[in-house]
This record gives C-alpha cells, structure tokens and sequence, in this order.
C-alpha cells in the first residue's frame, strides 16, 4: 500500500482522536477513512483491494495503528503512540499482552547460566535458551532481555507521571531504592488501589518496546500479541495423586520462587478459604 493511502490513515486516526480520545471502532473508522480518501480523490476500497475485509486493509499500516479484536463486538483500533487507549476501564475481559511474549520482554534473566529471550516466527511463540546456548539451524529472533534498572526506573517513571499524592509518592519511591524493590512496589501500588494505574502505564510501556524491536528486527507485528482473558487457553486439567513427595516437592517450587514471580500465582477462593478456616 502506497504513502497516500498511509497519509490517509494517519489523518483519519487524528480526526477520531479529536472527537473521543478513546480507541475507535473498526466500523467507525472505516467510515472516516473513506471519507478522508475521498477529499484526496481517491476511493476506499482502494484499486486491487476491493474484496479485502477493512481489518485486513489495516495491517498494511501496523507501524501507525494497533487493533485490539473483541469476542463478539467490533474491533478496536489506537494510534501506534497510544495503545494505553485499547484498555477499557469497563472492560472485564482484561485487556494485556498476551503471557509469554509479556514475559520475554519483562523478565529478569535468571538461572546458572541465565536463559534469554527468542521468539520463534514460524510458529509465533518464545523459547528461552542458556546464554551459551546456539540456537542452531532453526530461525530464532533475539528478544533483549529486561534488566533490574531498567524495571526500575519503569516504576519510577509511573510514579513520576501519574497523579499520585506526595506522601503516596514518597513512600512508593523509597521501595524501590531496596534490594527487593519490585516486591515491595506491588505491595504498596496494591495498598492504595493504584493496579489499575499501574497496568495502563505497564502495558503502553512494553507495547512501545514490543514496536521497537519490531521495527530493529524487521518482525510483523501481530494482532495476536494483545488479548484478552477470553481468548487465553484453557489450562489442561489432570487427575494426579498428590502424595508426601508431591508436597515436599511443591513446597520447595514455592521457596525457590521469587516475590515477584509468587505474585503472579493465582489460588481459587475456594482453597484461600480452607486455609482461612483451619
């Protein structure tokens, strides 16, 4: 697709934009779109594209728009600069980067030696190899770790832009000078009801790094990456015996773990509620 039709894009995102700074629907937009490409006497459907669905016709601009699919409604779409937009405060599905490729870009590097990040295009998903690890024949994308400052300095730039009283703000930003300093933040953003808060500006920041390294690695980016709890798998459920060994062992996988990683377990209310009542 050509510059003007980029151009055309560009400029009907913009007018959405003015009328509701929120992420507009497909049908909406393709509206606008055909309108703005009519001022510059052109026609939407373009030339040779006329049996093309209005999302298809999207990607061919992925480096300025983002599209969020919804089950069952229209889809949505933000300015590449705005994903925080495709968050919908009302929204119960909640909206994320989809699990691993959030890991990859969010993790810490751990382990003797550590592993690291690669995404896997053919199939679209993230191993993690040893640093001494050759990749070998198969076509493998280096994903750039994350490292502790750079997790941290995320945190302090939240603090810094977002609307939170100054004795709140101190005491966010004296948990991040300690060793355990993302274990203490989600502690204290928990504390005051700042998770939502917190998830907006998490989920801009790592869309914008996920876009950067597409766009230094040449990788598509894909409308996959951005789900929501409907669209994640179902867990795979087994019957298993659970016996003394199973518990010595799980005891030990929980120890191991750290505060960061325990917060990322979720336990059903009904099992929180035994261990309530005993």
């Amino acid at each position: 697709m050509d510059e003007q039709w980029k151009q055309v894009v560009i400029e009907a995102l913009s007018r959405a934009m003015k009328t509701s700074e929120k992420a507009v629907p497909g049908a909406k937009l393709r509206e606008i779109i055909a309108r703005v490409a009519a001022e510059q006497g052109l026609r939407y459907p373009a030339a040779g594209h006329e049996e093309e669905s209005f999302s298809d016709f999207l990607k061919y601009f992925d480096s300025v728009l983002l599209i969020r699919r919804r089950k069952g409604e229209d889809f949505l779409v933000a300015p590449v600069d705005m994903p925080q937009l495709l968050l919908d405060v009302s929204d119960s599905a909640g909206t994320r980067v989809r699990e691993d490729m959030f890991e990859a870009f969010t993790r810490i590097p751990r382990g003797t030696p550590p592993t690291e990040p690669w995404y896997v295009p053919d199939n679209d998903t993230v191993e993690w190899l040893a640093v001494n690890e050759q990749p070998g024949l198969r076509r493998l994308i280096r994903i750039p770790p994350s490292t502790l400052d750079q997790e941290l300095e995320e945190r302090r730039a939240f603090v810094q832009s977002s609307d939170i009283e100054g004795e709140v703000k101190d005491r966010i930003v004296a948990t991040l000078s300690s060793h355990a300093g993302l274990g203490s933040f989600a502690k204290v953003i928990g504390a005051y009801g700042l998770a939502r808060k917190w998830h907006a500006h998490r989920f801009q920041s790592v869309v914008r790094r996920m876009k950067a390294w597409c766009e230094a690695e040449h990788v598509p980016w894909r409308e996959q990456w951005i789900v929501t709890s409907d669209q994640w798998p179902a867990p795979t459920v087994a019957t298993v015996k659970v016996t003394e060994a199973h518990r010595n062992l799980f005891g030990k996988f929980v120890e191991a773990l750290s505060e960061e990683d325990l917060r990322r377990i979720s336990v059903p209310l009904d099992i929180v509620l035994k261990i309530v009542r005993k």
